[in-house]
């Protein structure tokens, strides 16, 4: 099953090389892999492939992790009426403000060399012909859990 995870880290690149190292131990298989640099540390977006009975154990091994700030991970749901919509695109080819336009009310939640997440309100897909989306391969997500507060937890998931 396909899974989306964020995480965000301190400024160290050594954590992320731990995170490269849990995900090989894990036998997590990554499918796409993207990371951004910010002041206050890096973020990175990963699309892998896991079994389901594990998820849950990789995502309190991930957020216990040193140095890991945040995680959130979501599900992946071909469903249009998921919030969550990752765009995988090569790099340089995506423009922030040109996919809030093709996703009315759309929130960014990462973006990072041709890969984005966006918070969507429930509608069928972006507003446009596809022949100008055609080069992107979109995938639906729900989130399930977050560190992030309770309120940023869907129906008021526990943060251990």
């Amino acid at each position: 099953m396909k899974w989306l995870f964020t995480i965000e880290t301190e400024n160290d690149l050594i954590v992320v090389c731990r995170l490269m190292n849990i995900f090989r131990r894990k036998g997590i298989r990554l499918l796409t892999l993207a990371m951004a640099s910010a002041p206050e540390g890096y973020k990175l977006i990963v699309v892998a492939e896991a079994p389901e009975a594990d998820i849950e154990h990789h995502y309190n091994f991930l957020r216990r992790t040193e140095g890991v700030q945040h995680v959130a991970y979501y599900r992946h749901e071909p469903s249009h009426s998921t919030s969550f919509v990752f765009i995988d695109g090569e790099p340089g080819s995506l423009d922030a403000e040109r996919w809030q336009e093709l996703f009315p009310g759309a929130k960014l939640i990462f973006a990072s060399h041709g890969k984005a997440l966006f918070e969507t309100p429930s509608h069928p897909g972006p507003r446009v012909a596809s022949s100008e989306t055609d080069q992107y391969k979109f995938l639906r997500f729900a989130r399930v859990r977050t560190t992030r507060s309770s309120e940023a937890n869907p129906a008021g998931a526990a943060l251990q």
